[in-house]
């Protein structure tokens, strides 16, 4: 394969990575036009040049030309890279930092958690609902978004849901009582930004269509960051302004997220042609899809995986500062304890981006092998006494953590396929707030009663790696059955 190009090195570097994930190529070609690259061509190659001429191959200032040697059985030999607008990228950029800073606002709550706790009073328990209703209402969201975006729009959803998020949490500001404070900032906050949530990937998902796996990366990846770099900004605004002036500091980071709604307004304007279908959420499709789904042994078994996952997940974000103080450890520590986790959560969401290609095996059998390795991540954790261990061990644990996100969606497609995604990536978020909304509860009881969070983190380990290990099971034995039936 030949490529074409001029001058310009990142386009020629561009124009590769395209080649090797068979990917549209975005880029310029300044100084060559399809008239003078086809006369540069050898005169035997006549077949190719008349089935060029009829494919009305556009300027080439606005693309690249790729010369592709293929068989002659297949009529084509000439593939024509587009070049995206840099409104698309501009877009991508935009949900990368938004993205950021809502995962870095709900998950880096876990920093505020002993401050939120002294001073309302309130239990272990009580406290850690706040964070586990927040992140379970943001991911069980993805059944109720797509829906009201269908209707009203992409832009005008995430434009509701950020005024609503931001309104929630400045009013978390005035809030004396923790019951009052898990309604407030826990249900209306996570309902907001449930809806900033699934917009952005929505959006990314209709500009991005021919190139979403790799946008996608960047999206999940941007995440992360947000995760790794939040728990210790927010311990050090926390000495100066307390717990409620994070809370206002996070609502007007997040108040970016406006000028990305009325970005996607411009570029993704409401459809009105299907106005009366999109009115009409529970149709055959709609029924079949769950039905067929609940029917498959393999669906189920991950939907529970999930759940079981989640707990211990959620565990480590709620409580790692008060886990810190257990260890003998200050809250300083403790939160860059989560910045361990969230500094490997990047690593591991790095490395499936760059794994792709490599692994063979089947997208299931390696997200239950990530459930197998999380466990045991855990248990080294729950062993750790001196500093250096556990920063390995969450470190090591964030490793899992991150290619546990990453690879859920690629499952969940792997399971469902194209016709039903949309339908399972909805149950699949709602089994992860499941999982990280019960976490807060369950782990709180348990350590008011029990004095001890070795035990907590031993059993969670235990049923984490279990539960990886009855998913891969299932996962085995349904891809012998679908090999016996092909």
């Amino acid at each position: 394969m030949f490529v074409y190009t001029f001058h310009d090195i990142a386009s020629k570097i561009q124009v590769l990575i395209a080649l090797v994930y068979k990917q549209d190529a975005y880029v310029k070609i300044f100084d060559c036009s399809v008239r003078s690259f086809k006369k540069n061509m050898n005169k035997g190659d006549t077949k190719c040049r008349s089935h060029d001429t009829e494919r009305n191959i556009p300027p080439a200032e606005e693309d690249i030309l790729v010369l592709d040697t293929i068989d002659d059985s297949k009529n084509s030999c000439l593939r024509v890279y587009n070049s995206r607008p840099v409104s698309e990228w501009v877009l991508l950029m935009a949900c990368c930092v938004c993205n950021s800073l809502m995962i870095g606002y709900s998950y880096g709550m876990g920093a505020l958690f002993l401050e939120m706790k002294e001073s309302l009073n309130s239990t272990r328990a009580e406290t850690a609902t706040v964070q586990s209703i927040t992140i379970g209402i943001m991911n069980c969201g993805g059944l109720i978004s797509p829906l009201i975006a269908s209707i009203i729009g992409i832009g005008n959803t995430l434009l509701i849901g950020t005024t609503v998020a931001c309104l929630a949490i400045v009013c978390g500001f005035f809030v004396e009582t923790i019951s009052l404070l898990v309604v407030v900032v826990g249900v209306i906050g996570g309902l907001g930004l449930c809806n900033i949530f699934i917009c952005m990937f929505v959006a990314i998902g209709k500009i991005f269509k021919h190139s979403y796996q790799s946008a996608l990366a960047a999206l999940i990846l941007s995440g992360g960051v947000g995760y790794f770099v939040f728990p210790y900004i927010n311990v050090l605004i926390l000495k100066r302004y307390s717990w409620r002036g994070v809370f206002l500091i996070h609502a007007g980071l997040l108040l970016h997220c406006i000028p990305l709604a009325l970005y996607i307004r411009i570029l993704l304007p409401k459809d009105t042609s299907n106005r009366k279908e999109n009115k009409s959420c529970f149709n055959n499709t709609y029924f079949e899809s769950h039905v067929s789904l609940w029917k498959d042994s393999l669906h189920v078994t991950f939907f529970i995986c999930l759940i079981l996952r989640s707990v211990p997940l959620g565990l480590v974000t709620y409580f790692m500062l008060d886990i810190a103080v257990y260890k003998n450890f200050s809250s300083v520590d403790g939160s860059i304890f989560l910045s361990a986790v969230g500094f490997g959560n990047i690593v591991g969401r790095v490395l499936i981006l760059f794994t792709r290609g490599v692994v063979k095996i089947s997208p299931v059998i390696e997200y239950a092998l990530h459930i197998i390795f999380t466990g045991m991540a855990l248990f080294i954790f729950g062993i750790g006494k001196d500093f250096g261990l556990i920063i390995a061990s969450c470190t090591i644990f964030g490793l899992g953590y991150g290619l546990l996100t990453s690879t859920a969606n690629i499952a969940v497609f792997n399971i469902a396929g194209a016709n039903r995604y949309p339908t399972a990536l909805g149950i699949s978020n709602t089994g992860v707030g499941i999982g990280f909304g019960i976490a807060g509860p369950i782990g709180g009881v348990i350590k008011d009663n029990v004095e001890s969070y070795d035990h907590i983190l031993f059993s969670f380990a235990i049923v984490c790696t279990l539960s990886g290990l009855w998913l891969l099971v299932v996962a085995c034995f349904s891809n012998k059955n679908n090999k016996g039936n092909n």
